[in-house]
C-alpha cells in the first residue's frame, strides 16, 4: 500500500506543483485587487503599476518556493527496489536454466510442451515459448533427433527495462555454451545465445515470458563481441530478436 501511495505521488508531483502555483497565485491576485478597490477612484496608474510588479515578484517567490519543495519530495521517494531487483534476476536465470535443458531432454517437443505449460501458469497453448523456441531449441541442439547436447551457462546479463507501477520489466542475454566431454568432446555443437524478456509483480510472479534464440549472423556477432571484451547488452539494445531458427538452414554471411 505504502508503495502504491509513493508511486501516485511521483506520477502527480508535476500536478501538485502547478496547482500550488495556481492557489498562490489566486489568492495574490485577491489581496492586492482588494487593495486597489479600497482606493476608490483615486487609484493611480503608479498605483496599480506598483501592484502589478508586486503581484509578479510574489508569483516568482512562490514557484521557486514550490520547486524547492517539489525536489525534496521527489527525493525523499524511493527508486528501484534493488532487493527485489536481484531476486527477480534469479528468478529470470532458472526460468531461462529450465527451458534450455530441454536441449538433452529425451521426452518429445510435444511431451516437453506439456510439461512446461503445467510447470508455470503464465504460458499457455498460444504462448510463442512453447510453439516456437522450445522446438526451434530442441532442434537446433539435436534432442528432436535423440542425440541432444547438454548446454551450460556461459554468461548471463539481466537489466531492467522499464517500471510501471509496481510492475517491473526485464531484457536478458545469455550465452549457452556446449559440455565438451566423454563422447560429446569432439562435437560439432556451437555456443547458442538467447535473448528473454520477461515481467514481475510485486510479489516476485512473473507475469509474461519472450524467449528467442538468435540467429546465426547475431549469434557470430555477440561471440565476437564476447571475445572482444564487449558487453552483450550493447550489442543488442534495440535490435529485434530473432525467433529460433533451423539448423540445417546454411549461415548468414
Amino acid at each position: 500500500m505504502n508503495e502504491e501511495i509513493k508511486d501516485k505521488l511521483r506520477q502527480h508531483a508535476g500536478k501538485i506543483l502547478l496547482g500550488g502555483t495556481g492557489a498562490l497565485l489566486a489568492l495574490s491576485v485577491f489581496t492586492l485587487a482588494s487593495g486597489l478597490l479600497s482606493n476608490g477612484p483615486a487609484a493611480t496608474g503608479t498605483q496599480a503599476y506598483a501592484l502589478v510588479q508586486k503581484l509578479e515578484g510574489n508569483l516568482g517567490n512562490a514557484k521557486t518556493k514550490l520547486a524547492t519543495q517539489h525536489a525534496a519530495l521527489l527525493a525523499q521517494l524511493p527508486g528501484m527496489d534493488i532487493e527485489r531487483v536481484n531476486r527477480d534476476r534469479a528468478t529470470g536465470r532458472s526460468l531461462l536454466l529450465s527451458l534450455t535443458g530441454s536441449s538433452a531432454s529425451t521426452r518429445a517437443v510435444k511431451e516437453q510442451q506439456v510439461l512446461l505449460d503445467a510447470r508455470y501458469g503464465f504460458l499457455d497453448h498460444e504462448s510463442r515459448v512453447l510453439t516456437e523456441f522450445v522446438p526451434g531449441w530442441m532442434t537446433v541442439t539435436g534432442a528432436t533427433k535423440g542425440a541432444g547436447t547438454t548446454y551450460t551457462l556461459g554468461d548471463l546479463d539481466i537489466n531492467v527495462s522499464r517500471v510501471q507501477g509496481l510492475n517491473y520489466s526485464y531484457t536478458g542475454v545469455a550465452r549457452l555454451d556446449p559440455v565438451r566431454v566423454g563422447p560429446a568432446q569432439n562435437s560439432a555443437a556451437r555456443g547458442e545465445f538467447a535473448v528473454f524478456t520477461y515481467s514481475t509483480s510485486q510479489d516476485g510472479t512473473v507475469t509474461s515470458l519472450d524467449v528467442y534464440l538468435a540467429s546465426s549472423r547475431t549469434r557470430d556477432a555477440l561471440a565476437a563481441a564476447a571475445r572482444n571484451g564487449h558487453p552483450q547488452a550493447d550489442r543488442v539494445s534495440g535490435a529485434p530478436a530473432a525467433s529460433a531458427r533451423n539448423p540445417e538452414d546454411p549461415d548468414e554471411t
